[in-house]
């Protein structure tokens, strides 16, 4: 499935709410699975949300 221009807006749009929700209720400091992975949600988080960008930066995708 190609992501188009809508397709990324919204997603960046979703995982800022996500982001924010998550540091707002400290989800975000859980570890990322129960294998005792160094690695938390907000790492997770950041990392989606890194790619997202690059990807509409790469393609010339203005986020608002």
């Amino acid at each position: 499935m190609a992501f188009n221009e809508m397709n990324i807006e919204d997603m960046l749009c979703d995982m800022y709410d996500i982001r924010k929700m998550a540091k707002f209720t400290t989800f975000d400091q859980s570890p990322k699975d129960s294998d005792g992975s160094i690695f938390t949600i907000k790492d997770c988080i950041d990392n989606v949300i890194e790619q997202l960008e690059d990807h509409a930066e790469r393609n010339n995708i203005e986020v608002t």
